[in-house]
């Protein structure tokens, strides 16, 4: 369900191990992928698949397990063909930045026990329609569920990347998880969205690690205050994982800005800006990058409008 980046490459493994997969997606990359099928180039090698697509889930009957894909902002575009699958009997696994995505689902009528939440950490960027490149090497998947869902969801979803080489971890803490990818994603739209470079020349500035010790420790003190429990040494393993990402590496964030899309920092830096005003607390880093990035989107006055508003 929303076959950018990330949606067309979490398909494209599943069709390549042989599983039945539909793309939700329209517009140009819709018809590419129908008439040549969808190329994925990657550090590991090239390949391409066929998949079917389809321009609504509500088209469909149903699934086994449905992937909840689109950028944040869109989430409640397409609630309610995520609640027809749920309904059907697919399991719902969101893997959306931030940390609100499975919440939204309820609200919007997608009931709890059909929902496991997930964490992809895979980099794939949509190039051009019907063509995806995946960056970086990390290759994981963490599942888990804190809203009461069937277990034996997380079986399906295992045995589903068991012809891939995705590495499917079950987290038995997952809003952990979830607050601790978000400290990942969040610090580096602070880092690169305040300075316009990628991780490269920032780790090499003078003042870098420090920016980036600070930034990370916004986040982590915002989910300690929401209650979440974060291991003691989360800043250090946050930190490593910056550490690890290529020179050239800016998230998708700063990608999707450099090609004249808006953002999801409303969800990302914007959700740690509410957060921390509720409780009182101090983020100027991310008060700071969310300013600058949402200033800088081709929609900059609609984004705006949509965070006064409450809308979507």
């Amino acid at each position: 369900m929303g076959a950018g980046g990330l949606g067309s490459y979490v398909g494209a493994l599943l069709a390549r191990a042989g599983h039945q997969v539909t793309l939700v997606t329209r517009g140009k990359h819709l018809e590419a992928i129908r008439r040549d099928g969808l190329h994925v180039h990657t550090v590991a090698g090239d390949f391409d698949v066929h998949p079917k697509c389809a321009a609504s889930a509500l088209d469909l009957r149903g699934a086994d397990l449905t992937f909840v894909t689109v950028k944040a902002y869109s989430l409640g575009d397409v609630a309610d063909q995520v609640a027809h699958l749920a309904r059907a009997g697919s399991i719902v696994v969101p893997l959306l930045n931030g940390v609100t995505a499975a919440d939204r689902l309820v609200e919007r009528g997608v009931a709890r026990d059909r929902i496991v939440e997930g964490i992809a950490y895979m980099t794939a960027f949509r190039t051009e329609p019907g063509r995806i490149e995946r960056k970086a090497d990390h290759h994981r998947l963490l599942v888990g569920s804190s809203t009461g869902g069937d277990p034996e969801a997380i079986g399906l979803i295992e045995e589903a990347f068991a012809d891939t080489d995705v590495e499917v971890v079950v987290s038995d803490d997952i809003a952990a998880e979830l607050w601790m990818k978000m400290a990942v994603v969040c610090a580096l739209c602070v880092l690169c969205g305040l300075t316009g470079k990628s991780m490269g020349p920032i780790r090499e500035h003078r003042l870098g690690a420090d920016l980036q010790k600070r930034a990370i420790a916004e986040v982590t003190s915002v989910a300690r205050a929401q209650g979440v429990e974060l291991p003691r040494e989360a800043e250090l393993t946050v930190g490593a994982a910056l550490d690890a990402f290529p020179p050239d590496f800016v998230p998708s964030v700063i990608h999707d800005l450099h090609s004249g899309r808006a953002t999801e920092m409303e969800e990302l830096g914007g959700a740690i800006v509410r957060m921390a005003h509720e409780t009182g607390m101090d983020v100027p880093l991310h008060e700071a990058a969310t300013a600058a990035v949402q200033l800088a989107e081709p929609r900059a006055g609609a984004v705006a409008s949509a965070a006064s508003t409450g809308a979507e």
